[in-house]
């Protein structure tokens, strides 16, 4: 199937454009004649018509909405409520102050349903790619309690900690990241520049390289002649890789995984579990049935593992079990974390365990933040250590060994 651009004209005599896809231009018009358009010109390229599509595609990559702005708006409408502004009018408040096109676009959608008669909470429903099913239903529930401005405030601390927590994993793996950068840099200019120099200086005195530079050598050659295998190569992983996360099975595979990492691995489990008692203790205590709580919560999960822990637990549940009875089936629960859930259930006091198991975790990923340079920093070290002894092999023995050519 091909992509072609037509001009055409519609019933009512206007001319529209735009792009179609079948597999030749007979096809397409054929498919334009179904639409009740009459085609007046049909082509694979259009210049006009592909620099809209491209704008398109650059308008798509923009439409997305931090946290930071989610707490804002959240904050917003919550204070609006709270002293005395009807939804609609401070929703329609709201849309002159907002410097994000794509959330202005969204809230003049959610004004616009809410005014036809709309729930808040359906209206908010209908953008899943700003707000996901975790602020929706407690949304929901907060309409349904008439606690809406408490439940909005809630919201707002929830996403307040996780932007908190996200600032924090962005300031203390940005050192690493700089180190590394810096290492591609000097690894580039070495393979690219110093190496093919030496290399033609010594075969200019009929000497053969050393070992270690010969193999160095053949690094460089091979980035040098082969850069199109070397691009086709990363490509194809990166392709791969994204093609393997959109499966079940791969994800799981891959979350598995990172939570089992050295160093970051604790981070992941104990961010994903603070996120497990903030959310659930916030669902339970707005009042929603603890099996509409683990499905709301599994729907705001990003970690396929515990999306899977959170089904058992649901399967245990609706069985008439209990949820320690379906944590018991998985091994991303510590053992104390499930002790601490248990204790909770049966004295009916679960909402208060998971508030304190939040704030418990919370410390565990500040601390573990806190120090991540200094535990990452002893591989990093032995990381530049051994490039750099290869390197300066690389280069000085040649240079060594040039000195015997010369006196020869």
């Amino acid at each position: 199937m091909s992509k072609f651009y037509y001009r055409a004209r519609d019933r009512k005599g206007e001319i529209t454009e735009g792009s179609i896809k079948a597999e030749n231009a007979w096809m397409a018009r054929k498919t334009l004649n179904k639409m009740n358009l009459v085609p007046l010109e049909v082509s694979r390229f259009n210049l006009k018509l592909m620099f809209k599509d491209l704008e398109k595609s650059f308008e798509v990559l923009q439409q997305k909405v931090t946290l930071e702005e989610q707490m804002v708006l959240m904050s917003q409408i919550e204070t609006g409520i709270s002293v005395g502004i009807p939804v609609i009018q401070m929703l329609q408040m709201l849309q002159q102050d907002l410097g994000n096109k794509y959330l202005k676009e969204t809230l003049t959608q959610i004004s616009a349903d809410v005014t036809e008669g709309s729930s808040l909470h359906d209206a908010f429903g209908k953008h899943p790619k700003v707000f996901d099913t975790t602020v929706v239903g407690l949304i929901k529930t907060g309409e349904v309690s008439g606690k809406l401005d408490e439940t909005l405030s809630r919201i707002t601390q929830m996403l307040e900690q996780q932007s908190d927590n996200k600032t924090k994993v962005k300031s203390a793996t940005f050192y690493p990241k700089i180190v590394l950068f810096f290492m591609v840099v000097v690894l580039g200019i070495v393979v690219y520049f110093v190496i093919p120099k030496l290399k033609a200086f010594l075969k200019a005195y009929g000497s053969d390289l050393p070992p270690i530079t010969q193999f160095v050598v053949n690094v460089s050659d091979f980035f040098i002649h082969y850069w199109y295998l070397v691009f086709g190569m990363a490509w194809g992983g990166k392709f791969a890789l994204t093609k393997a996360l959109a499966t079940p099975k791969g994800k799981s595979i891959f979350d598995r995984y990172i939570l089992k990492t050295p160093i970051l691995g604790n981070i992941f489990l104990f961010l994903e579990l603070n996120h497990f008692c903030i959310i659930l203790e916030l669902l339970i205590s707005s009042g929603v049935p603890l099996l509409d709580a683990l499905e709301t919560l599994r729907g705001s999960q990003k970690n396929q593992t515990f999306k899977d822990a959170l089904t058992h637990c649901e399967e245990e549940i609706r069985k008439g079990s209990t949820l320690i009875k379906g944590m018991e089936g998985s091994t991303v629960f510590p053992n104390t974390f499930r002790n601490l859930i248990g204790m909770g259930e049966e004295t009916g006091r679960l909402p208060p365990v998971l508030k304190r198991l939040g704030r418990y975790y919370q410390i565990q990923v500040d601390y573990l933040l806190d120090n991540l340079s200094k535990a990452i920093e002893p591989v990093l070290l032995s990381f530049i250590f051994v490039v750099v002894l290869v390197l300066a092999l690389a280069v000085f023995l040649p240079i060594w060994k040039m000195n015997s050519v010369i006196h020869k």
